[in-house]
C-alpha cells in the first residue's frame, strides 16, 4: 500500500493530514516525509513498516486503527506477535488461524440457532462435574482451577460464545434475599461479566424472602451463567453454614451471622478476582442493556 494512500485513509483526506501523521510519529521529520511520498515509498498496514528503500516502522495507534477498521493498533499488533511467538508460528499463520476459528464459530452458531435447541443437560452435566471438586473447605486457589478449567470445556465444546447473536434470556435464578445481599448479586453480576452476559434482579414483594436474577445474552452463555451462578451459591451457603458452626458462642447469633456473611462475601470476591473474561465489547454491552430496558424496564429502575 502506498504511504500517501495510506495517510488519506488513517487521517483523511482533508488539509493537515501530514501534520497528524507526524504528531503520532514524532520520529519522522517532515522533510523525510516529503522524500518518502515523492519518491512512492510503500508501508505494510498490518506491520506499519515503511519499506524500501528505508526501513522504519511507523505508530498505529488504537483509535486511528479503530477508526480507519482495517488496520491493527500497536497494542494489538503486539498481543499478536506475543501468541505467535508462544506457539511458535508466524504472525500471519496466527491471524488466519484466530480468523478461521471465528469463522468455524461463526457457522456452527448459525447452525446451533436454525437447527438445534441449546444443550442444557450437557452444558449443566459439565458444570456439575467441575464444581463437584469443590467443597466448603476449598481455598481460593481451588475456585480459580475449577472456573479456569470449566470456561476452556466449555469454549472448546462449542457451548459457550464470544460474539451475541440474538439475545436472549435464562430461567429465573432463585437466590435467597439475604443471600443476594451479601454475596449472591455479585456473584451473580461477576459471572455475567466473565461470559458476556447482563444480570438483572428482578425485585420482588419486600415480604418475600427470595430474589430472582435472569441473564440476558447468547443463549448458551445465558445457560451457562445459569448453572454456574446456582451451583456457586449453593457451595458458598455451605461455606457460611460450616464457617458458622466452628465460630463457637463466641458472640451473640446476630453477630455470629453476620460475621459468616461477611466471611463468606470475602470468599465470594476472592473467588471472581481470577481475571476470566470472554468477551462484550461496548456495542454489545450496549444491546444487552437496551434488551433489559425494553422487557424488564421495572426491575431497571
Amino acid at each position: 500500500m502506498l504511504l500517501t494512500d495510506y495517510i488519506d485513509s488513517v487521517y483523511g483526506t482533508t488539509r493537515g493530514n501530514r501534520a497528524r501523521f507526524l504528531k503520532d510519529n514524532p520520529d519522522i521529520l517532515p522533510q523525510e516525509l516529503s522524500r518518502w511520498l515523492k519518491a512512492g515509498l510503500k508501508i505494510r498496514p498490518e506491520t506499519g513498516e515503511i519499506y524500501k528503500p528505508v526501513s522504519r516502522r511507523v505508530r498505529i495507534p488504537s483509535a486511528v486503527a479503530a477508526g480507519a477498521g482495517v488496520f491493527l493498533s500497536d497494542d494489538l499488533r503486539e498481543r499478536v506477535a506475543s501468541l505467535a511467538t508462544a506457539q511458535n508460528v508466524t504472525t500471519d499463520a496466527m491471524l488466519n488461524a484466530l480468523v478461521e476459528r471465528e469463522e468455524l464459530c461463526r457457522k456452527l452458531s448459525l447452525q446451533a440457532g436454525s437447527d438445534a435447541a441449546v444443550p442444557e443437560q450437557q452444558i449443566a452435566g459439565i458444570v456439575s462435574r467441575y464444581f463437584s471438586a469443590l467443597s466448603e473447605r476449598s481455598e481460593t486457589v481451588a475456585w480459580h482451577r475449577v472456573l479456569e478449567g470449566l470456561v476452556r470445556e466449555l469454549t472448546e465444546s462449542g457451548l459457550l460464545s464470544f460474539h451475541t447473536g440474538n439475545v436472549a434470556e435464562s430461567r429465573r435464578l432463585n437466590i435467597p434475599r439475604t443471600a443476594y445481599y451479601w454475596y449472591g448479586g455479585f456473584v451473580a453480576k461477576r459471572v455475567a461479566m466473565m461470559l458476556g452476559c447482563y444480570d438483572i434482579y428482578l425485585w420482588n414483594e419486600m415480604r418475600r424472602p427470595d430474589s430472582d436474577v435472569v441473564f440476558v445474552g447468547d443463549a448458551r452463555n445465558v445457560v451457562a451463567c445459569y448453572f454456574i451462578c446456582q451451583q456457586m451459591c449453593r457451595l458458598l451457603k455451605a461455606v457460611r453454614l460450616n464457617w458458622r458452626k466452628q465460630q463457637g458462642t463466641w458472640g451473640s447469633r446476630a453477630a455470629l451471622d453476620e460475621a459468616a456473611h461477611r466471611y463468606t462475601q470475602r470468599l465470594a470476591e476472592g473467588i471472581m478476582d481470577n481475571g476470566i473474561f470472554i468477551g462484550g465489547d461496548e456495542q454489545n454491552s450496549y444491546r444487552l442493556y437496551d434488551y433489559a430496558e425494553k422487557h424488564y424496564a421495572w426491575a431497571m429502575r
